[in-house]
């Protein structure tokens, strides 16, 4: 005879109201009574019907990510088009789609965060460029609302994450650079607040330890065009040009290109780089560029699987984090300037 919802709310000591809103993934049931259903739920192998529960469980079927950028900030930026790229090849065939949404800065962030958990538009989040102090995060833990971060959760264990180890990244490609024999790298860095630009740039201060006398650190806003700017306005002009950069990521990387060649200088010939996310633009320029692989497609299944068990209410387990390996693909960029120039 099959088990109902009824007999599943009996066994546990719960109304099924309960158990219907453990079962849609209803983040305000208490952890402990939520726990407890599941649980009985595994031991008599309750399975719900599908159709059944889509009715009931008046899902908006829509995952949500939220990016802030200026305006026209997202125009060709190879990562973003392979992240959304790689959300919709997962949602195929699944009761989901992608809900996508661009803010122009922290202020109306903020308010369409707020709007999303009144309105509940999407079942669920995706959170991308994790900061040091992001109060995305702790509106929606307080909301329990589900989402997963793509990013450095910082110490945060009640949440799901997925993230490549940055700070290694940042390490391999600085030390790439010092084993080719550049001797003075500098890092053109992403804003501050964000956790992708403090632990790559941890990583490069690591590898610098006892190879290279200081370190020479530029900040800029992400994009191809800030990259551009900040290039030739201060790493260009410094009194110290460095012979080779580690620059945040691939997009960022074409800007200092284009910096580069306003000066009439070549890559490769006349600086070293090494940036992230190997992307489709790395073979752009002569003999391409070396970049770091996140295995983006690896790191956006695995957050999105991650998401559906939340908002379904498949995470057993409990919230953690999970680091997908990156490696280096050195092409002609990190050459050294007599080799590239052979």
């Amino acid at each position: 005879m099959r088990i109902t919802q009824a007999d599943i709310a009996k066994i546990a000591n719960v109304s099924q109201p309960t158990v219907s809103r453990v079962v849609s993934g209803d983040g305000r049931v208490e952890e402990g009574i939520r726990q407890r259903v599941l649980e009985v739920m595994r031991e008599h192998n309750y399975q719900p019907d599908a159709r059944a529960r889509s009715l009931r469980s008046k899902r908006a079927g829509l995952i949500g990510l939220v990016v802030k950028r200026p305006k026209g900030g997202l125009s060709d930026d190879p990562f973003f088009a392979s992240l959304i790229s790689a959300i919709m090849d997962f949602l195929v065939g699944k009761p989901y789609h992608l809900c996508a949404d661009m803010t122009l800065d922290a202020q109306s962030q903020v308010g369409l965060y707020d709007e999303l958990l009144r309105s509940r538009r999407v079942d669920g989040l995706i959170l991308v460029e994790s900061e040091a102090l992001d109060e995305r995060v702790h509106r929606l833990q307080a909301d329990h609302f589900p989402f997963v971060l793509i990013g450095n959760p910082m110490g945060n264990e009640a949440i799901w994450s997925v993230d490549n180890d940055n700070v290694l990244a940042g390490r391999i490609a600085t030390q790439h650079l010092l084993d080719q024999g550049f001797r003075r790298i500098g890092f053109l860095a992403g804003p501050s607040e964000t956790t992708v630009t403090r632990d790559r740039l941890e990583g490069y201060m690591q590898a610098l330890r006892g190879r290279q006398d200081r370190a020479f650190v530029w900040h800029s806003d992400f994009g191809s065009q800030a990259a551009r700017e900040a290039t030739r306005e201060h790493i260009l002009t410094a009194p110290e040009v460095p012979d080779a950069l580690v620059v945040l990521d691939d997009f960022m990387a074409m800007g200092a290109v284009q910096a580069l060649r306003d000066f009439g200088a070549n890559v490769p010939g006349d600086m070293g780089l090494v940036s992230f996310n190997d992307s489709a633009i790395c073979r752009l320029i002569e003999g391409g560029l070396s970049s770091v692989s996140l295995n983006i497609e690896t790191l956006v299944q695995t957050a999105c699987e991650r998401l559906v068990d939340a908002i379904e209410g498949r995470d057993p387990d409990g919230p953690r984090r999970t680091l997908i390996p990156s490696a280096l693909i050195a092409r002609g960029s990190s050459q050294p300037r007599e080799v590239a120039r052979r």
